[in-house]
């Protein structure tokens, strides 16, 4: 089992609160969060632990723009 750091733990949970958010924003209640879990934890373990990015590419993955705004007010990639 891969162990992450607490750097990238706390990343990758902030990231999971977003996209949740972002999902549940958007009516795409058919992806549970175990999936969006998953997710974020295949793009960590691939290395990816700016949390504007993996954020971005969860949501990406998931069929949202990468161009809309944030649901936390934070940046995106199109305003980076």
């Amino acid at each position: 089992m891969e162990r992450f750091s607490p750097d990238v733990i706390s990343v990758m949970a902030t990231a999971f609160e977003v996209v949740c958010k972002a999902l549940e924003a958007s009516g795409r209640s058919d992806i549970t969060k175990e999936t969006i879990a998953a997710k974020i934890i295949e793009l960590a373990r691939g290395g990816e632990t700016d949390p504007v990015v993996l954020r971005e590419m969860a949501l990406s993955e998931f069929g949202l723009s990468r161009l809309s705004p944030a649901p936390d007010g934070g940046e995106t990639l199109a305003n980076k």
